[in-house]
């Protein structure tokens, strides 16, 4: 276990989060743990908030993070439910092995944690006292009161605290507020949409030896990964216009099986097995970085309200729990309130660059991974059969390079 001693004690009293997403309700944890009071947000019921579709990784960045909130309770909870990464890697659609990676590359036993989105939720939550989050209670603006911060909701009820945190997601009212319009623009379409959900693996041809499989197709692909108990967790992508629906097609599980029918087993048989449990189709968005400044004042964001990125390497809800523990971190240092808005500023500078690498990783591997031409499969595939390991480990390392301390 890491050492967790938390050293001083801030002068910010209450800060405000909106959003009560993966994010959101890891930096609560995170505030409570550097003595800052909290009051959190959400404008979905609890239900809906513990709710999610299919599964997530937490990688090995962010779950040593979770080593370090709540004295470790939540980093055992995340393991005793929870899948462990290990051996995976990408396949080609008839499954001859394109690059395999496994835990050895960072020296670790593991490359973290995969589990549903519901159980991650209800985990976070639990970690939390009950009165300090609020739920349907839905984000209007706030207002600068130079020394604190106003923040209304549609229901006219108001609070004030010393900072204001958007976790609000891809379409934060937050950050709309902060940029003075009534809604975002619209993000960024990637081409695919993305169906997810999980799966009993009992019975089904799955390779004992990977916790995690992706196999490349024709502007499509299809991966699985173990979220614990005998379950797995998996997703297909497919290059398509944005705001399809699957009824024409009689719906989702067609889709899939018509999708599947191109690629070796284990795919048809996963597909074929899914006919008892739900699916979730999405498109797949993302914006472009802000820069070195994501807010202003007493206000800030994290996660996807800041820096959304395509799902291809795994590391959105990574990103959004390092937000959440270098922002705890960094106001713990606030000895003045005159301090909390440059405190806020260092904050941003600090996360922009590896953020919007993260970013520009992601698109690259979602690129690779939805190639739609013939020649472009094959040149893909090919590069990475003769890619020697350690070569195509070099293009991920770095996101575990990141140990998190509170010193």
């Amino acid at each position: 276990m890491q050492q967790n001693h938390i050293p001083t004690q801030p002068s910010i009293k209450k800060a405000i989060v909106i959003g009560g997403g993966i994010g959101g309700l890891t930096l609560a944890r995170a505030f409570l743990d550097v003595g800052i009071d909290v009051e959190l947000y959400e404008k979905r019921s609890l239900d809906a908030m513990l709710s999610g579709p299919g599964g997530i990784f937490i990688q090995r960045n962010a779950i040593r993070i979770y080593q370090l909130l709540w004295e470790g309770k939540l980093y055992n909870a995340l393991y005793e439910k929870g899948g462990k990464i290990g051996k995976g890697g990408f396949f080609s659609q008839k499954g001859r092995p394109l690059y395999i990676n496994a835990p050895e590359f960072i020296q670790e036993e593991n490359l973290g944690i995969c589990l549903l989105r519901p159980e991650l939720q209800q985990i976070l939550y639990q970690a939390l006292p009950p009165d300090k989050v609020h739920t349907e209670v839905a984000f209007e603006k706030f207002e600068d009161l130079g020394d604190r911060v106003r923040v209304s909701f549609q229901d006219g009820s108001s609070t004030e605290g010393d900072i204001l945190v958007g976790a609000d997601g891809l379409y934060s009212r937050v950050r709309a507020s902060l940029e003075n319009c009534e809604r975002l623009t619209p993000p960024v379409y990637s081409g695919t949409t993305c169906w997810r959900g999980y799966f009993s693996g009992a019975g089904l041809p799955l390779d004992p030896e990977y916790s995690w499989l992706e196999f490349w197709g024709k502007g499509n692909r299809f991966g699985y990964f173990d979220v614990g108990g005998g379950r797995f967790s998996f997703y297909a992508f497919q290059n398509t216009a944005m705001g399809g629906d699957d009824a024409s097609q009689g719906g989702a599980l067609p889709m899939l099986r018509s999708l599947a029918s191109n690629y070796a087993e284990p795919v048809p048989a996963i597909v074929n097995s899914l006919g008892e449990y739900p699916i979730y189709r999405d498109d797949i968005f993302d914006r472009e970085p802000l820069g070195q400044q994501w807010g202003k004042s007493r206000v800030t964001l994290i996660g996807d309200a800041a820096h959304p990125v395509q799902p291809s390497l795994g590391q959105g809800g990574c990103m959004a729990i390092e937000d959440a523990f270098e922002l705890a971190k960094q106001l713990k240092q606030a000895g003045d309130r005159t301090q909390i808005v440059s405190l806020l500023r260092e904050f941003e500078a600090s996360r922009s660059h590896r953020v919007a690498q993260v970013f520009t990783s992601s698109r690259q591997v979602s690129q690779l991974g939805q190639t739609d031409s013939t020649v472009g499969c094959f040149m893909r595939n090919w590069i990475y059969q003769l890619t020697p390991t350690w070569l195509g480990d070099l293009q991920f390392k770095w996101l575990f390079d990141y140990h998190p301390t509170w010193g």
